[in-house]
């Protein structure tokens, strides 16, 4: 019996990357997502204290981080690593700017 879950699921097809690709493409995509974060907290802190040239420039910077969450593929495991590596990088340098 076919149900409506079952008929999405039937034309996903198979993945073309292991289970430890897309393991490390989630892990990716979460340190994106704690990089975007970080920039929101210092964004909200730019435009308090009246600085909006920081702000814009923040927010580009924001930008590009979420740009790049939409353009990573596991299928790609090389630019995980790099994502993966370079989010880490920039939360610590983001954090430490507090």
């Amino acid at each position: 019996m076919v149900t409506e879950q079952n008929a999405v699921l039937a034309g996903m097809g198979t993945a073309s990357w292991s289970a430890e690709e897309g393991t490390a493409y989630e892990v990716a995509l979460e340190g994106i997502s704690h990089v975007v974060g970080a920039y929101s907290g210092l964004i909200s802190r730019a435009e308090k204290a009246g600085d909006s040239t920081r702000a814009r420039q923040l927010a580009a910077e924001q930008g590009a981080w979420a740009a790049r969450r939409k353009s990573l593929t596991p299928a790609d495991p090389a630019a995980v690593a790099v994502v993966t590596a370079e989010a880490a990088q920039t939360l610590a340098q983001l954090r430490s700017t507090r």
